[in-house]
């Protein structure tokens, strides 16, 4: 039997400690991935980026983040909340075409900081979030029209974490042959 001391109000939304983290390094992360300057992340940029990847909210709002046109200050940037924000149209490859560099940037970022976390840490804790740099990573090659390394990065996505959501969605779209329709 549960206390009543435990349970949560029955209009209260759960947040598990990862969520609380990634959404709490979310404009660390975004502000790593948009960075000038080229080269792999710092150490502590790409432990940024795993812990902003851990929870599937954080991710929708790095994809939006990026997808956005003009500049957007990162400290602004808030967690995708799946009840009230409607699905970014740029997560299927739709809405006006995303500055490329910054993506391409991004996408090697989330990359990068996955291989960190492989290489310095492969710890069970923290699979969700590097399996989840590495599918925004994917999705970025998707929405670059590289499906060859779309498909690398998602299904090394979910080697790291078989049930990675965004991993799965990329994969399925590029066997579907999917790709964006960005609006020029």
């Amino acid at each position: 039997m549960i206390p009543v001391t435990t349970r949560s109000h029955p209009d209260a939304v759960a947040r598990y400690p990862r969520e609380i983290a990634a959404a709490v390094t979310l404009p660390a992360a975004c502000a790593a991935l948009v960075a000038p300057g080229g080269g792999s992340p710092s150490r502590t940029a790409s432990i940024a980026v795993v812990t902003a990847c851990g929870a599937l909210s954080t991710r929708l709002a790095l994809i939006r983040f990026l997808t956005a046109p003009g500049p957007v200050d990162p400290r602004a940037v808030t967690p995708f909340d799946p009840f009230c924000d409607p699905t970014p149209p740029a997560l299927q490859g739709f809405g006006p075409e995303p500055d490329r560099a910054r993506l391409r940037t991004a996408g090697d970022r989330c990359a990068d900081a996955w291989r960190r976390w492989r290489a310095e840490e492969p710890s069970a804790d923290s699979a969700a979030g590097a399996a989840g740099a590495l599918a925004v990573a994917a999705w970025c090659s998707w929405a670059l029209g590289s499906a060859a390394r779309a498909q690398t990065r998602a299904q090394h996505a979910l080697d790291t974490r078989a049930d990675d959501p965004l991993a799965d969605l990329v994969l399925r779209s590029v066997r579907a042959g999917n790709g964006p329709v960005w609006d020029r």
